[in-house]
Parts: structure tokens; C-alpha cells; sequence
């Protein structure tokens, strides 16, 4: 029985993947199927009757392969071992991995799981046989474990053809896991035909070095954000960090400030896209992300003391903090990171993470934006939009925007959103969305104010509920889609972890890791030390951290802390916004029970949006201005020949004057 290969089919998906493998000389040894674009998994005993060498030699043969793809059409590349596990006599082993010098035109690698359960489950194994050597199938089912980790398929039934000579390496699929969930490696004859394949936990524990590939880790950020580390991973603001790295770099230009609603990428495209550009240029990277509590002076000097390298550990870091305060105060921000860091002539760029979480420390002003400003350092600061309006009378914020150029950030264009959506799936080409799913995603996220956090988090829990290799949309309509997803899990968690002997503890909890700074028109995060909270309200933190609603962190200064995963939860968590209302009436009575969060959160979404239209009008403003007090003709001249073919930055200047 000759496999049919329909698009979308498990045929389909196993004739682009499975390959012959075979000796320069032509001689087969048996079949392989690809798990990434350059590299295929098969039996070591394969590779050796292709190649010849005695099935005693337990090294991992040399010389060359040849593969081909014999059910998707013309088109051979050439293979060398990568990995070598041989066959060993209590049978376990057997496995090789080849690497592609390049790789094969149209082929899309296979995506395994892990077997779980598997009794009863049916399956087909595609083989290359002297009587079908244009590909046969066998259908059979699972039959449980032997000893040697090896997984037993029943005899051949009516739909497909005798297991014989031809089998091995091919790979297993489930048709009930619509995966690939192990490869055949043996073949018995005597009695009922059967063949026993190796589940894909045990081919990963043969050869380690493939857990990268069989199972990959998640491309996706969730909650989290984008860092340094992070930025080859980081897409869709490629203009806005050229942009704003271009700025900096500028001899005239002390600091940018980049202003914008909540979860729409502030800090990941200054962290994961402007400092990489700028460290590439020669800078150092000092990232201090404001918390509140901590004095900017004390959190430049952890952060110095961590970019120095393996240092001291408890009083004896102390010390050491003391000491770099002390250099701070007397050196300034160049000259303490110049001492401390052992660079005479270093540049730093200043990442300053949630500036609207500053504390009003008035002495900071001199050390964060000094005047002068020195050459050496430029600053970026990330500001939420609605503290524009208080940010001039902080006492550390004001002198920053007098000085710096502020960056209205727009919310991405739906080009933008598709490659957030798409381009981390191209390092994982066995794995892909379903139809259509992309268009809702797209579709809902456009109609989200902020909703960078709320994709990430669906997309994150898609990958977490892939089968057969895809992101799947029933799956996204079960989670809530991107509106819904955040909320309901949040919901699920609180039921979970805050009982009702602990309801009251833990709405002191939430209530603890809220703060509305002066000033401000919504609550903040804020960090709720061990201490703080007592030791029933952190044990419900920790609960709340192991499913990903909390975050534990702390240092030597504060001791264990725990935080909010991202503001976005302020509107997104019910329990939470309940909490976030009152808060932001101090004097109002909690929300009675059946009051709807979802109509809060609208009304703060529509806020926001507004608030996103005014920053653009005043960028618009602001460059009218410009042109009426220059000469008008020379510059709608110059603004025409420079806009021809040029791409649109998603930011804006806005100037922002400090009051006098």
C-alpha cells in the first residue's frame, strides 16, 4: 500500500520528513526522518549497513551519507554522524543523528512528543521495502513498555501491510497524539510479525544534546520582559530601536525619554532593543529599574558591584556597597563606574526601567542627570504616559525631561504585531499555528489598548498546549483568547490558592503589592517584602508564584520580596481590580460582590487610549511649530525629499518643558 500524501494529512507531514538513507555507493540501509532543517535521527545499525562497516564496530562510522526524500520528489543532500549511541547488548542504544551539510528543499521536520500513556494507542510507521521501495505502510497499536524502555506495536492489521526489512528508523506516529512519539528500531520475524520503536523520552536520554531539538523550550516571553540577553528573540520594534539608539548616540543629546501607556513594550524595546545597539557601539549597559523603595544611589551601586564580576558575600558586601556609595557621591556616575569597572575611558548607557516608580529623592537628581551632563553618559528612561502630566514637579523626573527628548511609543502596527506572533516559531519549524489562527490573534490584539502582556501571556500557554506540532485553536478559544486568557487563568489560581479560611489575608496580600505614588491616576506595583507580609500572606505568595501570577525575588538589603508579574494583571485579575479600585479611592467602600471589573478595565482601556491620541496630536503639534518659526519653503522641501521611501518610526518627539 503506497502512501497517499494529501497537504495537511499525516501522510503529507510524513512524506516531507522521512528519508532514505543510504552509502555513496547506493547501498540502502534503511530510513530516517528529519527533526530540524539540517538534522535527521535514525538507527545506528542504519547508518552502519549503509556505510558497511561490521555490525561489531561499535564507534560511529565514518565517511559520507547520502539522503533523499523518495515520497516528496527529487533532491539528495549529504550527511555526516552528528550523535552516536550504538547498539549495545541489552539492547538498548541504536540511535544516530545526522547533520546535513545543507539542507533539503521543501522538507519540514517532524515534531515528537513525549509517548505519556501510550497502551492501545494506534499507530503507523512508514517503511522503504525491496517490494514497496517507494514507501508502505504499517498500521498497528502500542503495547506497552519492555524493559528496555522500548515501546512493543502489535502485528500488522488489515490496513497495512506486513512489517518487515525496511522499517527501522522510521518514525512512529500516533494517530490519538497526532505526533510522532518514538522510532522504530526493531523488527522481529518469528511468529507474529512486531517491531518495538524507542519512545522520544528515551531518545532523548540516550543522546542528551537532543532535548534542545525534540523538546524545545518555549520562544515565547509570557509575562516577562524582553532583556538583553533576550534580543535575538526580540521582534517587531526594529525601527523604533534604530531610532532611539541613533538618538542617543548623538553627541548633543544627554537622554531619551520613552513615554507610553502600560503593556505597550517600554522597557522590552529599551532593554532587548536599544541597549544591544548601543552596547555594540562601545557603551556599558548599568540597567536600574525603579521600585519605590530602594534609593537610586544604593541600586546603582548593586548594579555596579554585579557588573564587576564575582564579589563579596554577606557583611563583606555590604562593605562593598558602602564603598561604591561613597565613590558615587564622590566620583559622580562616570567616574565611580570608571573606577569600579576598570575602564578609564568607558562610555555607559543608563537604562532607567519604570521611572515612574522613582522615589522622590532630590539628592538622586545630581547622580541620575547631572549638570553638566558629562559626554560619557546617556540616559533612557521609561515612563508610563499618564505621569506625564506630574513628572515636571518630581524632584527626579522633572531635571531628566527638561533636558532629554521625549518619545511618544505607538502602539504596533499589525504588521509589527504578526512578526511578534510569527518570527519566534521560525527557530522551531516542526511547530505551527492552525489555520486562521493567526488572523484572530492578530485581530483581537489590534482591538487591545496595552496588549503586548496579554498576547505574550496567550501565546506562552499556546505553546505550553501544542499537539502534533501545532498551536492550536481550540485551544486559544478554551484559554480566552487574548482578552481573556490573562484574566481567567489569574481568576483560576486566586480560587486555588486563597481559600476562604485565607480570604481575607490574601486581599491584604493584593492590597499590599499596590501603591498609587503622588501624582499618579492608577495604582503601580510595588514590592511587598517577607516581612511586610507575615508569614500567611507570603505562604499565599508563594503559591500565587509557582503558577505564574506573583514573581519572588529580594536581595541582601530587603530580604525575600514578591511582586505583581506585570501591571497588566491590574486590569486583568478581577480580584485584583477590585482591590486596584479601591485604591484609587481611598475613601470609597469595597466593590460589592457582582460588581464587573471587565467595565473598570474599559473604562481605564478607553483612558489610555485617549491619553495615546493627545501624545500624538502634541508630536504633531510640536513639529507644526517647528516649521512655522523656520523658513516654511526650504523645510516642507527638505521634509518631502527625506519622507520619499522612508519607513515610519512608531514613535514621536514630543519636547516637554520642565515649570519655571
Amino acid at each position: 500500500m503506497t502512501p497517499s500524501a494529501d497537504e495537511g494529512s499525516p501522510d503529507a507531514a510524513l512524506a516531507s520528513a522521512v528519508v532514505r538513507v543510504a552509502g555513496t555507493d547506493g547501498t540502502v540501509g534503511g530510513v530516517g526522518f528529519l527533526i530540524a532543517p539540517d538534522l535527521v535521527i535514525t538507527c545506528a545499525h542504519v547508518v552502519r549497513d549503509a556505510l558497511g562497516p561490521p555490525r561489531e564496530h561499535t564507534g560511529a562510522p565514518a565517511g559520507e551519507l547520502t539522503l533523499d526524500r523518495p515520497l516528496a520528489g527529487p533532491g539528495r543532500a549529504a550527511a555526516e554522524v552528528a550523535h552516536w549511541a550504538p547498539p549495545r547488548p541489552d539492547r538498548t542504544g541504536d540511535i544516530a543523528a545526522l547533520r546535513l551539510r545543507e539542507p533539503l528543499p521543501g522538507a519540514v521536520p517532524l515534531a515528537m512528543a513525549d509517548a505519556g500513556s501510550l497502551w492501545g494507542h494506534p499507530v503507523r510507521v512508514l517503511g522503504l521495502t525491496r517490494a514497496f521501495p517507494d514507501g508502505v505502510w504499517h498500521a498497528g497499536r502500542l503495547r506497552g513498555e519492555s524493559a528496555e524502555n522500548r515501546v512493543r506495536l502489535s502485528a500488522a492489521d488489515r490496513r497495512g501491510g506486513p512489517l518487515e526489512h525496511g522499517f527501522s528508523g522510521g518514525p512512529v506516529w500516533d494517530e490519538q497524539a497526532g505526533a510522532v512519539v518514538g522510532m522504530v528500531v526493531v523488527a522481529e520475524f518469528s511468529g507474529a510479525p512486531q517491531s518495538f520503536a524507542i519512545p522520544t523520552e528515551s531518545l532523548v536520554s540516550e543522546i542528551p544534546a537532543l532535548a534542545g531539538v525534540l523538546r524545545p523550550a518555549s520562544p515565547f516571553r509570557g509575562l516577562d520582559t524582553f532583556r538583553e540577553p533576550d534580543a535575538d528573540g526580540y521582534f517587531g520594534r526594529d525601527a523604533e530601536a534604530e531610532d532611539i539608539a541613533g538618538l542617543l548616540g548623538r553627541g548633543d543629546l544627554p537622554g531619551v525619554a520613552l513615554t507610553g501607556p502600560s503593556g505597550c513594550g517600554k522597557s522590552s524595546l529599551a532593554l532587548a532593543g536599544v541597549a544591544p545597539r548601543l552596547r555594540a557601539e562601545g557603551y556599558e549597559v548599568l540597567v536600574l529599574r525603579a521600585d519605590g523603595d530602594t534609593p537610586p544611589r544604593t541600586a546603582l551601586a548593586a548594579e555596579l558591584l554585579r557588573l564587576a564580576g564575582p564579589g563579596p558575600h554577606g557583611a563583606d558586601r555590604g562593605a562593598a556597597l558602602r564603598g561604591l556609595e561613597e565613590e558615587l557621591d564622590r566620583h559622580g556616575l562616570v567616574g565611580a563606574a570608571r573606577r569600579a569597572l576598570g575602564d578609564p575611558a568607558g562610555r555607559y548607557l543608563l537604562v532607567l526601567d519604570q521611572a515612574e516608580q522613582l522615589p522622590a529623592v532630590p539628592e538622586a537628581a545630581g547622580l541620575l542627570f547631572p549638570d553638566p551632563h558629562p559626554e560619557a553618559l546617556r540616559v533612557l528612561l521609561t515612563l508610563r504616559a499618564d505621569f506625564l502630566e506630574a513628572a515636571p514637579s518630581h524632584p527626579l523626573l522633572g531635571p531628566a525631561l527638561g533636558r532629554a527628548t521625549v518619545r511618544p511609543l505607538l502602539p504596533m502596527t499589525r504588521a509589527q504585531l504578526s512578526e511578534v506572533i510569527l518570527r519566534p516559531l521560525d527557530r522551531t519549524p516542526a511547530v505551527s499555528y492552525d489555520p486562521g489562527l493567526v488572523h484572530r490573534v492578530l485581530d483581537d490584539a489590534g482591538a487591545e489598548p496595552g496588549a503586548l502582556p496579554r498576547l505574550g501571556f496567550v501565546l506562552e500557554r499556546l505553546w505550553d498546549e501544542r499537539a502534533a506540532g501545532r498551536l492550536r485553536f481550540t485551544s486559544y478559544e478554551e484559554l480566552g483568547g487574548v482578552s481573556g486568557a490573562l484574566g481567567r487563568h489569574a481568576e483560576a489560581a486566586w480560587r486555588a490558592c486563597a481559600g476562604p479560611a485565607d480570604r481575607e489575608e490574601a486581599l491584604r496580600l493584593l492590597t499590599g503589592l499596590l501603591r498609587l505614588p503622588p501624582g499618579g491616576q492608577a495604582p503601580l506595583r510595588t514590592t511587598l517584602t517577607r516581612a511586610e507580609a507575615g508569614e500567611t500572606r507570603w505562604r499565599i505568595a508563594r503559591a500565587l508564584a509557582e503558577r505564574r501570577i506573583l514573581v519572588l525575588g529580594g536581595g541582601p538589603q530587603r530580604g525575600p520580596t514578591v511582586e505583581l508579574a506585570h501591571e497588566a494583571l491590574i486590569d486583568a485579575w478581577p480580584a485584583l481590580a477590585r482591590q486596584a479600585a479601591v485604591r484609587e479611592s481611598p475613601g470609597a467602600s469595597p466593590p460589592r460582590r457582582g460588581d464587573d471589573p471587565a467595565r473598570e478595565r474599559r473604562l481605564r482601556q478607553r483612558a489610555l487610549a485617549v491619553l495615546g491620541a493627545l501624545l500624538v496630536i502634541a508630536a504633531v503639534a510640536s513639529s507644526l511649530l517647528y516649521l512655522a518659526t523656520t523658513d516654511p519653503a526650504r523645510e516642507l522641501r527638505g521634509a518631502g525629499r527625506s519622507a520619499v521611501g522612508q519607513p515610519v518610526s512608531r514613535t514621536a518627539t514630543m519636547p516637554l518643558k520642565t515649570p519655571t
